[in-house]
């Protein structure tokens, strides 16, 4: 029997990978018919904790390179320590040193 293009076994071909389509006609990819080579720009194939671990790694090799909040903000706006600031859906506007307060006061109470 074949329904939509599905064959009698419920498995059609998507590329190398197949399809199989259960009985309520939801379609999934059937996780034993895909090749288990990676693809060739994959230098090493990692599991979860060698890859959180390469990651960690590097977030601590950056730590050196870490910039205070008052130094990213004076990086990335173009008026510097003269703009004025405020937070989204509030009135007050804040000079520079009066928005940095706040913004440590209120990362401290949120954690």
């Amino acid at each position: 029997m074949n329904v939509n293009g599905i064959g009698a076994t419920g498995y059609m071909a998507a590329g190398k990978a197949m399809v199989r389509q259960d009985q309520n006609g939801t379609q999934r990819f059937d996780r034993e018919m895909i090749s288990q080579t990676p693809p060739s720009f994959v230098r090493k194939v990692c599991t979860k904790e060698e890859l959180m671990q390469s990651v960690d790694k590097q977030v601590q090799s950056n730590q050196s390179k870490k910039m205070s909040v008052s130094d990213m903000i004076k990086a990335t706006c173009i008026e510097g320590t003269r703009a004025r600031f405020r937070f989204a859906g509030e009135d007050k506007i804040y000079s520079f040193d009066e928005y940095i307060k706040e913004l440590d006061k209120r990362s401290k109470n949120n954690v």
